[in-house]
C-alpha cells in the first residue's frame, strides 16, 4: 500500500471526524456510523475507493481516526466502534440497478455491498467471540487474534517467540452480541419478479436484537463450509451496519404534487371517485370500496387509541373479494396472505426451534403477516379457514404482539389495519337463515372489526348484464383493444388531472399526513347517533362510537381538510349503518342489536340465560350428573320458554363452551 496515499486518506478522515462527528464526540459516543455517500459527496473519493478495496483495513482506519479525534477534544482514550452505511452508487450498483440479495454470489464474495430485505426469521441473541486471546503454553507469550469470520476459527496460533502452540483463554477474550437474520429480497427489487424468492442469512454483531420489518444491511459476503472434506461453500452475509427501513407509503411530496392533490380534493365526490378507481375491475359494491379506500388513509393517531379501521367482507363466491385484497396488497406497506395456508400464530408471530447457520435447534422468531404489514394493511383471504383465531385479539386491538419464549422476550409492532374476506359457513348465503348464523368467526374476534360487510350474489337480470359487459370491457382493455378511461391500465382525467393507481397511492400517502380536529357540530352529530342507537340497544358500546369517529376522520383526511365537519360525520354514520344493517339490524324490533355480532341477539340471550340457570338448578337438585332434555323443557315452560327456544339455547350454550352433551339428550354444566 502507498504510504503517501494512506497518509492523505488518514488526514481527510481525521478532519471529517472532527467536523461531521463533532457532536458524537461531545456526547462521548463510542459507537458511530459513517455515511459513506455523504463522505463521498464531501470529496472523499479516495477514502471510499480505499474502503471498497480493503473493507477491513478501511473500517480499522475509520476507528483509529475517530479515536484520535476524540482524544484531541476530550484528552481521553476510548475503544471506539465505527460502522459504515449508505454506500454511494459507485460501489453499490450493478449496471443501472442497485445491488440486491440476488447478486450475492462468488463474484461478490469478500466485497463491500449493501442490500435490502424483509425479515422472515430472526434468532435469539447469542454471544460471539470478537477477539480471541491466546497464551503460549511454553513461554507464556500472549497474542490477540481478531475474528473476521466466525466460521473460520479452525486455526491454532503459533507463538512468535518459541514457535510452540498457543492455547485459547476464553475469559480474556472479547465478545459481542450476535444474531442471525434470514432476509427475503423484496419483490420490487427483483430483476425478474417472476423468479422464485431470493434469501440470504445475515450475521449481525453488536446488535440490540432485530425481529421484524424491512432492513438495509451494509456488509460483506463470507463463505462457510459445513463438510470440511468437500471443497464446497455456502455464502452468508456478514453485516457491518443494519437499520430498519420504513415501508410505509412515500412521504416526500413536491410542491407541484401537493398543488395537484389540493385541486382534485375540491371535487365534492372525491371519495367516491377515488374508491371506484382503486378497483375499476370490480363492478358495484360502492360502500365496500369506499370503506377500503378510507381504511388506507387511516384515522388520527391519538395516544394508545388505534387509528386503523378493521374490515371484514363475507361474500358469496365469485364477487371479486380476492381480487380486491390482492389489488390492495400492491400498495407499498401492505401485505397479503391466504388464511388456509396460515395459522393464527402464522399471521402474528411464531417462536420455533430451527437449524440455522449459527446452531442446531436455535430458537427463532418468524414474523407473521400483521408484523410485515406494520403501518399498512394486512389483507387476509379465506379468513374462516384459519385455526386458533384468538391469537389475533391482541394484535387487532392493542396492535402489538408480545413474545416470551425460548429466551426471546420482546414486543413487536403490528400497527396495521386488517382487511379480511371469507365465504359464509355453507359456501353461499342461505336466505332462510340469519346472516350471523352463517358466519363461523368467534365472537371476540368478530367484535374487533369496525365494519362488517356482506355481499350476496343474487340473480338480477339487469345487474348481471352490466357485470357481463364490464368483464368483457376489462378483457379487451388488457389486450389493448378498446381501452377505456375508467380502467387501471389507463389513467382517467379528473378535473383535468390524470389519475391512475400510482396517483391514488400518492394521494393516500398525502392524506395520511393530515390530522383534522373534530368540530363541535360533527361531535354533536356523532354523539346524537351514538345516543339514539344506545336508547333502543344498550349493546351499542363505546367501541362502535370510536369506530364511527375514526371513519369520520378518514372522510375528512380524504378531502384534505383540517377539520372534521358535519358532512364527514354524516357520511361516516351512513357507512356504519350500511355495515350494521345486514348483521346487527333486528327486523322484528326495528332496532340495531350489537349482540347479534356476538352471535346472540337480545331476544335469544334472555331465554338462553334462563335455560342455563334451569340446568344448574336441576343439577343441584339431582343425584345424577346429567339432566334429561325433557326435564329442562318442562321447567322452561313454567317460564314461558318454548321447546324450540330451549333447543336453540342448548345448542348455543354448547358452542360457547358453557355446557356439554356427553349423551344424546343429556346435559351438564362444564
Amino acid at each position: 500500500m502507498d504510504d503517501k496515499r494512506i497518509q492523505n486518506i488518514r488526514s481527510f478522515i481525521l478532519n471529517y471526524m472532527k467536523t461531521v462527528h463533532f457532536e458524537d464526540i461531545r456526547l462521548e459516543q463510542q459507537e458511530i456510523a459513517v455515511d459513506l455517500k455523504y463522505l463521498y459527496d464531501l470529496g472523499g473519493f479516495d477514502v471510499v475507493e480505499f474502503i471498497e478495496e480493503f473493507p477491513k483495513e478501511g473500517i480499522e482506519l475509520l476507528e483509529e481516526c475517530y479515536r484520535d479525534a476524540y482524544y484531541d477534544y476530550k484528552m481521553n482514550k476510548i475503544s471506539a466502534t465505527v460502522s459504515i452505511h449508505n454506500l454511494p452508487d459507485i460501489i453499490n450498483k450493478k449496471g443501472n440497478r442497485i445491488l440486491a440479495i440476488e447478486d450475492i454470489n462468488c463474484s461478490t464474495h469478500g466485497k463491500l455491498m449493501e442490500v435490502e430485505g424483509v425479515t422472515v426469521l430472526a434468532t435469539k441473541i447469542k454471544m460471539a467471540m470478537k477477539k480471541a486471546s491466546y497464551v503460549c503454553t511454553a513461554c507464556g507469550e500472549k497474542k490477540i487474534q481478531s475474528i473476521e469470520n466466525p466460521f473460520e476459527m479452525n486455526f491454532e496460533p503459533i507463538c512468535p517467540k518459541c514457535a510452540q502452540s498457543m492455547a485459547l483463554i476464553e475469559d480474556e477474550s472479547e465478545y459481542t452480541d450476535f444474531q442471525e437474520l434470514k432476509l427475503q429480497q423484496p419483490l420490487e427489487l427483483m430483476s425478474n419478479p417472476e423468479d422464485p424468492p431470493k434469501y440470504i442469512s445475515v450475521l449481525l454483531e453488536n446488535t440490540p436484537g432485530i425481529y421484524n420489518g424491512r432492513v438495509k444491511v451494509t456488509g460483506i459476503p463470507v463463505k462457510t463450509q459445513k463438510n470440511k472434506k468437500i471443497p464446497l461453500y455456502d455464502l452468508v452475509y456478514k453485516g457491518i451496519h443494519c437499520k430498519t427501513v420504513d415501508e410505509k407509503l412515500e412521504s416526500d411530496f413536491t410542491d407541484e404534487e401537493i398543488k395537484t392533490f389540493r385541486e382534485i380534493s375540491e371535487n365534492p365526490d372525491i371519495v367516491e371517485i377515488l374508491s371506484e378507481l382503486l378497483f375499476p375491475e370490480i363492478k358495484g359494491h360502492s360502500s365496500v370500496k369506499k370503506a377500503i379506500f378510507l381504511q388506507q388513509i387511516k384515522g388520527v393517531k391519538k395516544g394508545n387509541c388505534r387509528a386503523d379501521s378493521h374490515i371484514i367482507i363475507i361474500t358469496d363466491p365469485g364477487v371479486g373479494k380476492s381480487k380486491m385484497l390482492r389489488k390492495l396488497a400492491l400498495i407499498p406497506g401492505n401485505a397479503y396472505a391466504s388464511a388456509n395456508m396460515s395459522t393464527g400464530v402464522g399471521l402474528t408471530a411464531a417462536v420455533v426451534q430451527e437449524s440455522t447457520e449459527i446452531g442446531e435447534n436455535t430458537y427463532v422468531v418468524k414474523p407473521g403477516l400483521l408484523i410485515r404489514a406494520n403501518k399498512g394493511t394486512a389483507c387476509i383471504d379465506e379468513f374462516t379457514t384459519m385455526k386458533k383465531m384468538d391469537s389475533l385479539l391482541e394484535a387487532m386491538e392493542s396492535q402489538t404482539i408480545h413474545i416470551n419464549k425460548g429466551g426471546i422476550n420482546t414486543k413487536l409492532p403490528a400497527e396495521c389495519a386488517v382487511l379480511s374476506a371469507c365465504n359464509p359457513r355453507w359456501g353461499r348465503f342461505d336466505e332462510n337463515v340469519p346472516v350471523m348464523d352463517q358466519i363461523t368467526i368467534p365472537a371476540p374476534v368478530l367484535s374487533r372489526f369496525d365494519l362488517i360487510f356482506t355481499i350476496k350474489d343474487t340473480p338480477d337480470r339487469e345487474r348481471d348484464r352490466e357485470i357481463a359487459h364490464h368483464i368483457v370491457k376489462v378483457h379487451r382493455a388488457y389486450l389493448g383493444v378498446g381501452k377505456t378511461e375508467d380502467l387501471t391500465f389507463s389513467s382517467r382525467k379528473i378535473s383535468g388531472i390524470d389519475v391512475d393507481f400510482q396517483f391514488i397511492c400518492k394521494y393516500i400517502a398525502y392524506a395520511r399526513t393530515k390530522a383534522p380536529v373534530v368540530s363541535d357540530e360533527a361531535e354533536e352529530l356523532l354523539t346524537d347517533y351514538y345516543l339514539d342507537m344506545r336508547k333502543g340497544a344498550p349493546q351499542i358500546t363505546a367501541r362502535q362510537f370510536e369506530a364511527a369517529l375514526r371513519i369520520a376522520e378518514q372522510f375528512a383526511k380524504a378531502r384534505l381538510k383540517d377539520t372534521v365537519e358535519t358532512k364527514d360525520a354524516d357520511d361516516a354514520i351512513k357507512l356504519m349503518s350500511d355495515s350494521l344493517k345486514e348483521v346487527a339490524y333486528d327486523k322484528e324490533t326495528g332496532q340495531y342489536d350489537i349482540d347479534r355480532i356476538m352471535g346472540l341477539s337480545k331476544k335469544d340471550r334472555i331465554p338462553m340465560m334462563a335455560v342455563y340457570e334451569i340446568l344448574k338448578d336441576l343439577l343441584e337438585e339431582s343425584v345424577s350428573e346429567l339432566i334429561d332434555v325433557g326435564d329442562i323443557v318442562e321447567k322452561a315452560k313454567e317460564k314461558n320458554i318454548s321447546e324450540e327456544q330451549v333447543s336453540a339455547s342448548l345448542r348455543k350454550l354448547i358452542i360457547n363452551g358453557d355446557i356439554d352433551e356427553p349423551k344424546v339428550g343429556k346435559y351438564r354444566v362444564i
